[in-house]
């Protein structure tokens, strides 16, 4: 059996990084993946980043894993990923700000 995600760092090793426990994991196009990977920041990243605490992790072959404290932080995180894919940087921001003002409430 062959892991769907496995964590290594950037020269492929796998350093320092263990196993992905817990979480969810799931699948979307490599392209999401890609754009998830990219540098800099992808921007739906760095939004959800600054006002929720989440771990991710991204495989080119289109897993996607993500972990929380609470299982309603991993559902806003895994859905605004997901919903993230066709908008654009400046899209992504403003769906996350409007995310987030919903869940403020």
């Amino acid at each position: 059996m062959n892991p769907e995600l496995s964590c290594v760092d950037e020269s492929g090793k796998a350093a320092v990084f263990g196993p992905l426990k817990d979480g969810f994991m799931f699948e979307t196009s490599t392209g999401l993946s890609r754009m998830l990977l990219s540098s800099p920041t992808c921007p739906v990243l760095e939004a959800l980043g600054k006002k929720l605490s989440f771990e991710t992790a991204f495989g080119l072959n289109g897993r996607c894993w993500v972990h929380a404290a609470a299982p309603r932080i991993v559902i806003i995180v895994a859905n605004a990923l997901m919903n993230s894919e066709t908008l654009s940087g400046t899209q992504q921001r403003i769906m996350v700000e409007k995310l987030l003002e919903k869940i403020s409430d």
